[in-house]
């Protein structure tokens, strides 16, 4: 699975650029050789600029409009994604998953409320996270009902000022929104926004979790009541790029795209754990003919 640290680095702080002309050489410099240079200096500042967004362009979502923080996302964007048909659901299957989910070693069973708590540990500037939320609002909706879901982006660039792998992904965002179901607990910690600047922190409990069992600290992590746990994109983030949200959302109901291959067969892996941490509960969700033969492929130890 990919997965993307979930601390940063601070910035490393860059040297000054060198100036293009020694001052002994300006100062014997005629005018017009001083528009000369200014000319070839020009040139060389474009083909630099060019070169960078050439750079940022390898994976650049070229549908996006960016823009920083996150928004209240609409209605009718959420009714498609949490929407899907169960016909298309179960065509997908499986779909194009890559990242298993891993066992955790439990008992005991961690809820609150007489509920398992599903733990979530992520950031807005993430894209793998981006990918991943796509699947867990479909999943999540099958057991409850999101409140104030937001949309965002995944960050352009680093912290460091290079381009961001995957930039630009458009995406949901768990910051500020409420989840009630009367089978689970959802426990969602958006922990930065797409500039890196600090949202939500996690708990003790829930960091001191994160750090037992996944002491790589990459993000999206979630775990499963003890019982299952992901850390990274269960499927491939290339699936999304080039594409709108609303494309992507429409995608989702169609079971022969790549989106759905890889978004819908993730919400069927994490439905599928979800199933056999809350005693199967709904039945129309867990007992359907896809989600018990993705169960059966769940790790035992």
């Amino acid at each position: 699975m990919s997965s993307q640290p979930g601390r940063r680095p601070n910035a490393k702080r860059r040297p000054q650029a060198r100036k293009g002309r020694t001052a002994a050489a300006a100062r014997g410099a005629t005018k017009r050789s001083n528009r000369t240079s200014w000319l070839i200096t020009a040139a060389v500042i474009a083909v630099g600029v060019g070169l960078v967004i050439a750079f940022a362009g390898g994976h650049k979502n070229s549908g996006s409009g960016f823009f920083k923080g996150d928004e209240s996302a609409s209605a009718s964007l959420v009714a498609k994604v949490t929407g899907v048909p169960q016909s298309v659901i179960n065509q997908v299957g499986a779909g194009s998953v890559t990242g298993p989910i891993s066992k955790l070693p439990g008992p005991p069973l961690l809820t609150k409320d007489g509920k398992p708590r599903i733990i979530y540990l992520g950031a807005e500037f993430c894209p793998y996270c981006a990918t991943e939320r796509w699947a867990m609002v479909n999943a999540l909706s099958r057991f409850g009902t999101f409140k104030n879901l937001k949309i965002t982006y995944s960050a352009e660039i680093t912290t460091q000022g290079s381009p961001e792998v995957y930039p630009g992904t458009p995406t949901f965002s768990f910051h500020g929104a409420t989840y009630s179901s009367p089978y689970i607990q959802f426990e969602p910690v958006e922990q930065e926004d797409n500039s890196y600047k600090p949202l939500e922190t996690a708990t003790k409990e829930q960091a001191d979790i994160a750090a037992k069992y996944d002491q790589g600290g990459g993000i999206p992590f979630i775990t499963f009541a003890n019982e299952y746990m992901i850390s990274g994109a269960t499927y491939d983030p290339q699936v999304l790029q080039n594409k709108t949200r609303d494309q992507i959302a429409a995608a989702l109901s169609d079971p022969s795209s790549d989106v759905a291959k890889g978004a819908i067969g993730a919400a069927n892996a994490l439905t599928s754990a979800i199933c056999k941490v809350d005693g199967n509960k709904p039945a129309n969700v867990c007992t359907t003919s896809t989600i018990t033969s993705i169960q059966g492929t769940l790790p035992t130890k």
